[in-house]
C-alpha cells in the first residue's frame, strides 16, 4: 500500500492569527504623564474589580476598572506633582521594573514581586559615572573607529533589581541586587510550581551563562551582536545566575532585526505548552512590531510563522511606529477574550528626539491598548483554497470531537476518523465506518466549540482509546481541537 494524499499536509499552512486592537485603555494625557511613554506593567483582579500598574514619566501609576476596558485614575494623594497630590502616582513604586508577577509560593508580605534593571555609563578606567552627552560621544567614537580607537572609553555597568509587595501598591525594594550585571529591561518572570523555582526571560547583555552550559568553546551570550532572549532560573528569588540564550534571530529572519526581550505566558489550561510575544526591532526601518513563539519546555522555542501577529498601525493611529508589549503574560478578560497589554508609539525607535517635529507630523501621545484574540486563536492551520492534513494518533479523552475554526463565505471543513495514523506497517488503514468524509456533516461559519457530527451522530466512544483525524478544508482556518 501507499500513503493516501490526505496523510500529507497539502494546500495548508501554519499561520499566525493577527490580533485585534482594543480602543486605548489609557493615553498619556495627564500632566504627570507628560509626552513620554505610558507603559503597562501588570493587571490583576480582586473582588473590587481590576487593577493596573503602569509606568509614566513621573513614576509608577495605578488605575482601576470594573470591566478591564474602561480605566480610571484614582487620586491617591501620595506624591506631590507640581504642587498637588491629586494624582495616581504611587509613593513606593517600581520604577525600572518590567517583570511583575504574583508569587503563590511566597509569604503574604511578599506575594507580589517585580524585577528590573539599573544601568548607567561609566569610565572603566576611573569608575566614574558619565553623563548622557559624554557617554554618547565616547560610544560613537568607539563604534566608528573600532580597534583603532585609543581615547577614553565608555562602558555600561548595571544590576538586576527586585521589589516585593503585599498588595501590588506598597512596594519595598530589596536591599541587595539580584545579580551584578547589566540588565536591559524586557524581563518576563514567574514562579513554576512544577519545578518549584523562579524563572525569567530577559535580554542578554554580554555575560557568559551560568546555567545550561553547552559544549565547545563558543559563548553565544558574550558574542551576540544583536538583542536576543535568554533564560535563567533559581530557587532563591534574591540570587539569580547569568542567563542562557534560548532565542535569537536566525537564517530565516531579516538580517537587521533584534528581539527586545519577550512577554512569556503559559498557554491557558496547559502545563506543557508555553507562548511568548516577541517585540521585533527592525533596524533598517526603525519600527517595532510583534511576533509569537511557542515551546513545550520553555527552553526550545519555535516561530512557525515569522509574520507579525500585531503589525504597526496606520499613520495617525498613535501606534504607527512602535509596539511594545508588557512582560506580565496573558489576561483572560471578562468578555472571554485573551489579551496582551502593550503601548503604542508614533515615533521610530532609532529617531532622535530633536527630529520628531517634522519627521512625524501625525505624532500622538503614547497610549496603552490590548492585543485581542478569541480563546485558542493565536495560531492556526489555514487553507486558502482546498487543503488536506492528518492529525496524528491522539489518545482520546472525550466522547466527542470539537473544533475551533473559521470559514470564509462558501468555505467548509469535513472530517473523517482513522483507528491510527498510517505508517509503513499499516500504510492504508480504512476510515472508521460511520465516520468517513462522505458521512460527515460539513462545518461552516465561525465556531469556537463546534461538535463534529456524521449523519447527525457525534458519539465516538465506540472507536477506541486512540484515533487519528483526517481533515479536508476549503477556504478555512482550523485553530484547535478537543477530543
Amino acid at each position: 500500500g501507499v500513503f493516501d494524499l490526505f496523510d500529507a499536509a497539502v494546500g495548508v499552512a501554519l499561520r499566525v492569527e493577527p490580533a485585534a486592537r482594543s480602543a486605548p485603555l489609557l493615553e498619556a494625557e495627564m500632566p504627570w504623564e507628560a509626552d513620554d511613554s505610558v507603559s503597562p506593567l501588570f493587571i490583576w483582579k480582586t473582588d473590587d474589580g481590576f487593577h493596573m500598574l503602569y509606568e509614566s514619566e513621573s513614576g509608577t501609576c495605578y488605575a482601576t476598572s470594573d470591566d478591564a476596558y474602561r480605566w480610571q485614575r484614582p487620586e491617591l494623594g501620595e506624591v506631590d506633582f507640581d504642587g498637588s497630590t491629586a494624582n495616581n502616582i504611587l509613593k513606593d513604586g517600581i520604577v525600572g521594573s518590567t517583570g511583575v508577577f504574583i508569587d503563590p509560593h511566597a509569604p503574604s508580605q511578599e506575594r507580589f514581586k517585580a524585577m528590573g534593571g539599573d544601568m548607567a555609563w561609566y569610565d572603566p578606567a576611573t569608575c566614574e559615572a558619565l553623563d548622557a552627552g559624554e557617554a554618547r560621544k565616547r560610544y560613537d567614537a568607539q563604534e566608528y573607529e573600532g580597534a583603532s580607537y585609543d581615547g577614553p572609553r565608555a562602558e555600561v555597568w548595571g544590576r538586576m533589581l527586585g521589589w516585593t509587595s503585599p498588595d501590588g501598591l506598597r512596594w519595598e525594594p530589596l536591599p541587595e541586587a539580584l545579580g551584578n550585571r547589566p540588565v536591559n529591561g524586557g524581563i518576563s518572570a514567574g514562579y513554576d510550581k512544577a519545578t518549584e523555582r523562579y524563572f525569567c526571560y530577559q535580554q542578554i547583555m554580554g555575560y557568559p551563562t551560568e546555567v545550561l552550559n553547552g559544549i565547545g568553546t563558543a559563548s553565544m551570550e558574550e558574542e551576540s551582536q544583536r538583542r536576543t532572549i535568554a533564560f535563567s532560573y533559581t530557587k532563591d528569588f534574591r540570587s539569580w545566575p547569568a542567563p542562557k540564550l534560548i532565542m535569537a534571530p536566525d537564517a530565516h529572519d531579516d538580517l537587521d532585526i533584534d528581539f527586545y526581550g519577550g512577554n512569556y505566558f503559559p498557554y491557558p489550561g496547559r502545563t506543557d505548552l508555553h507562548a511568548m510575544i516577541v517585540p521585533v526591532f527592525h533596524r533598517g526601518a526603525g519600527h517595532v512590531d510583534l511576533q509569537i513563539a511557542f515551546s513545550r519546555d520553555g527552553l526550545f522555542w519555535t516561530r512557525p510563522d515569522r509574520r507579525a501577529i500585531l503589525a504597526v498601525g496606520a499613520p495617525g493611529s498613535g501606534e504607527d511606529c512602535q509596539l511594545h508589549p508588557w512582560r506580565s503574560g496573558l489576561v483572560e478578560l471578562p468578555d472571554g477574550n485573551w489579551a496582551v497589554a502593550y503601548n503604542g508609539l508614533s515615533m521610530l525607535h532609532n529617531a532622535r528626539e530633536k527630529f520628531p517635529g517634522y519627521l512625524f507630523p501625525h505624532r500622538r501621545k503614547p497610549q496603552i491598548r490590548y492585543a485581542l484574540w478569541r480563546p485558542h486563536r493565536l495560531f492556526g492551520i489555514e487553507a486558502d483554497r482546498e487543503g488536506r492534513l492528518t492529525i496524528p494518533t491522539i489518545y482520546r479523552q472525550a466522547d466527542r470531537l470539537r473544533l475551533n475554526y473559521r470559514c470564509a463565505t462558501g468555505g467548509w471543513i469535513a472530517v473523517e476518523l482513522l483507528p491510527k495514523t498510517p505508517n509503513r506497517l499499516q500504510p492504508d488503514p480504512a476510515p472508521v465506518a460511520g465516520f468517513t468524509f462522505a458521512e460527515c456533516d460539513r462545518l461552516m461559519g465561525d465556531e469556537s466549540d463546534r461538535v463534529v457530527t456524521w449523519n447527525g451522530n457525534s458519539d465516538i466512544s465506540s472507536i477506541g482509546e486512540s484515533i487519528s483525524v483526517r481533515v479536508r478544508m476549503f477556504q478555512a482556518k482550523l485553530f484547535a481541537y478537543n477530543v
